[in-house]
């Protein structure tokens, strides 16, 4: 791409950022990936997913999945409860070594396309990974507009047949901050409490780069992020919470909001301001895997040491070590 025409494809996604809450960024075109780059994260990706579940038993053959093609039979959902698939899946120990089933605790949840396969400590400290997600520092930099740190994080996979994601937003409703945006906050805090900082920055950005293509994807309501006072009386200001912020499609109707759904593609980076309510659209054919991105504002450019989670990610303290396992170690 020639320097202007990628100066106006920049310009551009900036402007959507500001004005809609969110852009899309090809990193292939930008030249901050190869393409196979992007292909050797999804292989890492579905590698981590597939060890999960042969650590459990199952056969590698069994359980394959072509990321390129409808999937016609699901071998994760929908299983009988006397099969190896259905306790892989709802499968715990508890810490004295006993077995039970825990069907509010899978391995891969149907709404999200995230669980316990795609959540392992292993994949948070994955060195390769974040070796890679380490290439998106001058951009994260560059849209703060000051230094930042680079949070572990996950990935996630989701499977046909799946409904919508429950619509949310990763931010509270607190209504001190009415009208008067609350200082930036410490990188290390997962709970974000506006759109926006004093100083008029971008509080919180969420990011997730396509690792295939799908007509699954993201979804958000236009212009949304500007609406923080509106949505918080709709819902009555909840105040801090350190859980998704679910939201009824209802009151985005009531402001009228318009939503847009993105498809998956591979390659392409969707960034949205935490105030933006969204989720991830249905899966009806073809798996959507994303690779999970967090960068947020630090008075040094810093890396996380621990995992730091919201909801129902891990969540270690600091006196946590890192692990260390025969092929990654960070």
């Amino acid at each position: 791409m020639e320097q202007s025409a990628m100066k106006e494809y920049i310009t551009n996604a900036m402007i959507s950022l500001r004005d809609k809450g969110y852009m899309t960024l090809d990193l292939i075109k930008l030249g901050i990936y190869t393409a196979e780059e992007i292909q050797e994260m999804q292989e890492i990706c579905m590698s981590e997913y597939y060890k999960y579940f042969t650590d459990r038993g199952l056969k590698l053959a069994d359980i394959k999945i072509d990321l390129t093609k409808k999937l016609e039979k699901n071998p994760y959902f929908r299983q009988g409860k006397d099969s190896p698939m259905f306790k892989a899946m709802y499968g715990h120990k508890s810490k004295d070594g006993r077995e039970y089933i825990n069907t509010r605790v899978p391995a891969n949840a149907t709404n999200c396309g995230m669980g316990q396969a795609t959540s392992q400590k292993s994949t948070y400290y994955h060195e390769r990974l974040n070796e890679l997600r380490e290439k998106l520092r001058p951009l994260m930099k560059s849209l703060y507009g000051e230094p930042v740190k680079r949070h572990l994080t996950r990935f996630g996979l989701k499977l046909p047949p799946s409904k919508d994601m429950q619509l949310h937003t990763d931010m509270s409703y607190i209504e001190a901050n009415k009208n008067n945006p609350p200082k930036m906050r410490d990188a290390d805090d997962p709970v974000a409490y506006h759109p926006f900082a004093k100083n008029g920055r971008f509080q919180r950005l969420q990011m997730t780069i396509g690792l295939n293509n799908s007509e699954a994807g993201w979804y958000g309501y236009e212009g949304a992020h500007l609406q923080y006072d509106n949505i918080g009386d709709k819902l009555g200001w909840p105040g801090k919470t350190r859980t998704i912020q679910k939201i009824s499609p209802k009151i985005m109707k009531e402001l009228g909001l318009k939503r847009v759904n993105i498809p998956s593609k591979f390659g392409q980076a969707i960034i949205w301001n935490c105030g933006l309510p969204h989720g991830n659209t249905p899966c009806k054919e073809i798996p959507r895997l994303t690779l999970y991105v967090n960068y947020q504002p630090d008075t040094t450019d810093t890396v996380a040491d621990r995992i730091i989670g919201l909801g129902n990610q891990p969540n270690e303290k600091k006196s946590t070590k890192n692990i260390n396992t025969n092929n990654n170690k960070n």
